[in-house]
């Protein structure tokens, strides 16, 4: 239990008047001793057990009235979340708020999202409250910390509405850990508000450890999750893929894949309406959903030949989520899709271009350059979308313009050198090479299979990567994560984290004298050919990316151009799905695919991550937006009256007393015989 007025409770002390001045009272009677009352209290012998028990009572009903009047004037507070709370106010409240897609899943009937039912509950509840000095807010969709001046303000500003981006908490976290020890606040209480998906919290980040030790050292500190873990009902979402426009002769068409999902209870086969748009031209196509949802591979659009860029959606009817039930794309004429490959080594150089000069499909150009490494000064990086670096990791201007390429949002993939290692790149370090002894050969143990170069292909099937047979290869010092692993646990390939582009490190090379990746093929070349696609995204005029701050920020003319009623600000409109464009360039923002195929982490792997701090979790349903303390002075007072009630009809004469003279009990106690 919690108090809005705690210096209230400093009045209990008054609970003892009562009996106080029954003592007193006591002391103001002689007893004197008189033998002709013993007559009198022969009489009432039989009936002073009753007289002291009904006192007694009349005592205790007026200290309980007094007691109620105290706790109601204090204000108390009723929630499951307060048992941990103490009575002293808290310097400053953090509030994280989860403002990622799937935080928009809706209660139909009360048109509440999750996280507008979060921030309602939490707004009425600090509004109850005494949220200290200072109300904090860290929204996932900017990773920024803003001071807010009231609870109810949280209702209305830009920071909490709704976004097409993802979450990650452990940044959030992070950045109010920071806040705490910059700060040196004493008693802090933070908030969590999450659906819990898989890919906004990273339980298996290294993290977190870090994280709660940190936070263990600061007293004072605790931590309340709004856990919404509803599962969706009967709600889909879709996505659209590899957007391609071809001309053939006179005739132009749109060719695209378009995925629909579906989340909870599908309820058997059904037909949905899907609706295309294309530069404001409407066409309607139905398909049959199952239980995993429904696919069109290489739909096709007729459009006007002279039409050589622009942009479309795919849209589906309403539904829990409004926020993944529309698609915007954007297309122009396809670039050449230019690698180049840097390595002294003209054999490996000859197999990585063979293997990129190849495209997946006819309809593509493809051009793979391969110089040694002192003819650097010749790559056009504008026009490159892939770069392969096979030998010592390069330092000073070339490391610098490899940095750019990648900001810029291509990708470079590292092969290890056959001699010198080179300097430190990206975090990165090659180490010893590592040779198999005798006829054996390194095995891979395991690989990432459900995203990125390694992932299964269309049909599902895996990558033969259990086949692949690698007789050297060398370690790698990095803080990049592993998307393959040999038996050793010693990495394959392995991606390093950048906010754009891709940087990969392959830990063998493609020659017989290393691997058989060349041999084989199949996963040389699916991997290069999706490293190209990766990195080629940029060099078209229309381009594709993840809602998140800094998306727009290679132009500065963007001008909205989808959907109409588009009215976010110029730094929140990166955050929302819609088309932009500047001059020839274009550029479709949607949600992250992690967004659609996240799951809800298990309750007990979350609540594990705060192992060892003062932790509470609060279950709540979406669209339910009652207080989540309410006020208990009401029972108190109610409390009172009836204890002041029955203490009266307590104090009412009895029949036998009626006509007797009324004696205090004190002084008949006195008597002696």
């Amino acid at each position: 239990m919690s108090f809005l007025q705690p210096l209230a409770l400093i009045a209990l002390p008054l609970m003892a008047l009562p009996i106080i001045i029954h003592l007193i009272n006591q002391q103001r009677h002689r007893t004197i001793p008189w033998a002709a009352m013993m007559f009198l209290m022969r009489a009432k012998r039989m009936s002073r057990g009753m007289a002291r028990l009904r006192h007694l009572l009349i005592l205790l009903m007026r200290v309980l009235a007094i007691g109620a009047l105290i706790f109601a004037i204090s204000r108390p507070l009723s929630g499951g979340w307060l048992g941990s709370v103490g009575l002293s106010k808290p310097d400053a409240t953090l509030i994280l708020l989860d403002r990622s897609a799937s935080m928009e899943m809706q209660d139909l009937q009360a048109g509440e999202s999750k996280r507008s039912t979060a921030l309602k509950r939490l707004a009425q509840l600090l509004e109850q409250g005494d949220y200290g000095t200072h109300l904090l807010l860290i929204d996932s969709a900017s990773g920024q910390m803003q001071e807010v001046d009231s609870p109810k303000a949280l209702l209305n500003l830009p920071m909490t509405g709704a976004s097409a981006t993802s979450a990650n908490i452990p940044s959030m976290l992070e950045t109010a850990l920071a806040y705490l020890k910059a700060n040196e606040s004493g008693r802090a209480e933070i908030w969590i508000c999450s659906d819990l998906n898989e890919n906004d919290w990273d339980v298996h980040s290294g993290r977190w450890n870090a994280m709660r030790q940190a936070f263990a050292q600061l007293e004072g500190v605790h931590h309340f999750l709004l856990a919404y873990t509803d599962p969706p009902s009967n709600n889909l979402s879709l996505r659209v893929e590899n957007v391609q426009r071809w001309k053939r002769g006179n005739d132009a068409e749109l060719i695209l894949d378009v995925m629909v999902r579906t989340n909870g209870n599908s309820g058997g086969t059904r037909r949905v309406p899907i609706e295309f748009e294309v530069n404001n031209i409407q066409s309607v196509v139905e398909v049959e959903l199952d239980t995993l949802g429904a696919s069109l591979q290489g739909h096709r659009i007729p459009i006007d030949a002279k039409l050589s860029s622009g942009w479309g959606s795919v849209s589906l009817p309403g539904d829990a989520n409004p926020l993944d039930n529309r698609f915007f794309f954007v297309f122009s004429e396809p670039p050449v899709r230019k690698t180049v490959v840097v390595s002294d080594d003209k054999r490996i150089g000859e197999a990585f271009r063979r293997a990129l000069a190849i495209p997946l499909d006819p309809r593509l150009q493809h051009q793979a350059d391969v110089i040694p490494v002192n003819r650097v000064a010749e790559i056009d990086w504008e026009s490159t979308g892939l770069l392969i670096w096979q030998g010592a990791l390069p330092s000073g201007l070339v490391a610098e313009q490899i940095e750019h390429f990648v900001n810029s949002g291509r990708a470079v993939m590292f092969f290890p050198p056959a001699q010198n290692a080179g300097e430190q790149l990206f975090d990165s370090h090659w180490g010893a090479w590592q040779s198999a002894d005798g006829k054996e050969v390194a095995k891979v143990a395991w690989w990432r299979g459900d995203a990125d170069l390694l992932a299964h292909v269309e049909s599902g099937d895996a990558l033969p990567l259990n086949g692949l047979r690698t007789y050297r290869y060398r370690t790698l010092e990095s803080t990049g994560t592993p998307l393959a692993r040999f038996d050793d646990e010693t990495p394959l390939l392995t991606r390093v984290p950048t906010d754009h582009g891709a940087i990969y490190f392959c830990s063998t090379l493609p020659t017989a004298q290393y691997s058989s990746l060349e041999r084989d093929g199949i996963v040389f070349y699916i991997m290069l050919q999706r490293a190209l696609t990766e990195g080629c995204l940029t060099l078209a005029a229309a381009a594709q990316r993840d809602a998140g701050v800094g998306v727009l920020a290679d132009r500065d003319q963007w001008e909205s151009i989808a959907p109409a009623e588009n009215t976010a600000s110029l730094s929140q409109r990166e955050l929302h799905a819609g088309v932009y464009r500047e001059g020839e360039h274009w550029v479709a923002v949607n949600r992250s695919q992690a967004e659609d195929n996240a799951k809800t982490s298990p309750v007990e792997t979350v609540d594990a991550l705060f192992d060892g701090l003062s932790y509470r979790r609060i279950d709540v349903d979406v669209g339910d937006t009652s207080a989540l303390a309410s006020e208990l002075w009401r029972i108190f007072l109610i409390a009172m009256a009836l204890a002041l009630i029955l203490e009266a009809i307590l104090s009412l004469p009895s029949r036998k007393t009626e006509d007797t003279p009324l004696i205090d009990l004190a002084t008949a106690e006195g008597i002696t015989e």
